[in-house]
């Protein structure tokens, strides 16, 4: 009896976890530009309790911001260890402010712990996990890193409460109740626990995930399409560098299904938070990632 109640309130919880999966959408960002002004949006990744700050630059401050990220690139990739990239980072904090693009609400010293965060999580692990963390990883891989990005296209921002709801209803389609039960739980647990944290200890840092490039299958036919921009990462793996075209090749890709196509994305940075600015067709990110993993060969469908 016990059973069968778990399994109806299980369904219950699916019926509406159905109902809210399609308006989950993931994290986009437009940015406009009229003849004489360029509309720059910076939002903050992976925590709560900040707005989106959208500010219009003339035409000399923006090709100024572009000189200084062109720099920010460059030293970055003289750098040799994370500790090195860190002050960086801050530096970026406050030339961002100068141009008013921080988040609402948020101030220089907050941005500065949000992008450079995960640096002082690994004083308080173990050297023996550490090493475990370190020895897992590939040749294309990287953990407890910063990070930064510059995507032209199919690059993909989403929060994990929407990551969540994806992987519970392609786990019920698989026929994996199990895993879809706890996966609707954990997201039920994630929407009380954000509303009472955001009102009570605001705000709270949960964490983003990227996903580079898509696969997309419709009546037979599919295609896949890869990412295209740069990603820098400094971490456990020491420096990684990707540029031009690649994919994400972390497990458990995000599957967005519609009545006649259903489109893959494909995740390479879990636990993102940083800054994510967005201008044309552009966007610049950095901040810290758990983990990192990309592949420049297409998945196989």
């Amino acid at each position: 009896m016990k059973l069968k109640r778990i399994l109806a309130v299980s369904i219950i919880l699916l019926f509406i976890d159905v109902t809210i999966a399609p308006t989950i959408n993931f994290n986009t960002v437009k940015a406009s530009q009229d003849d004489d002004l360029v509309e720059v949006t910076t939002q903050a990744c992976g925590i709560q309790g900040f707005g989106n700050t959208t500010v219009k630059l003339t035409r000399e401050q923006y090709q100024n911001l572009e000189v200084y990220l062109v720099d920010f690139r460059a030293r970055l990739n003289q750098t040799t260890s994370r500790e090195e990239a860190v002050p960086i980072f801050k530096e970026a904090v406050v030339e961002l402010d100068m141009y008013g693009l921080l988040p609402r609400g948020m101030s220089v010293e907050r941005a500065q712990r949000l992008v450079t965060g995960m640096c002082s999580k690994t004083t308080i692990m173990s050297k023996t996990l550490l090493d475990l963390i370190q020895g897992s990883l590939t040749t294309n891989s990287n953990s407890l890193c910063l990070i930064y990005g510059e995507a032209k296209d199919y690059t993909y921002f989403q929060g994990l409460l929407g990551r969540f709801l994806c992987l519970s209803i392609g786990s019920f389609m698989q026929g994996l109740a199990l895993i879809s039960i706890i996966a609707i739980i954990m997201v039920y647990f994630l929407i009380s626990t954000s509303f009472f944290f955001s009102s009570v200890i605001n705000p709270i840092q949960i964490g983003s995930i990227i996903h580079y490039g898509e696969r997309w299958e419709s009546w037979g036919n599919y295609g896949i399409t890869p990412a295209n921009g740069i990603l820098w990462s400094s971490g456990l793996n020491g420096v990684k560098y990707w540029n031009g075209t690649f994919y994400g090749d972390l497990p458990f890709e995000t599957r967005q299904v519609g009545l006649y196509e259903m489109v893959v994305y494909y995740p390479g940075v879990n636990f993102f938070t940083g800054l994510r600015m967005v201008s044309n067709s552009s966007q610049v990110y950095f901040g810290t990632a758990l983990l990192v993993k990309m592949t420049t060969e297409a998945p196989s469908k």
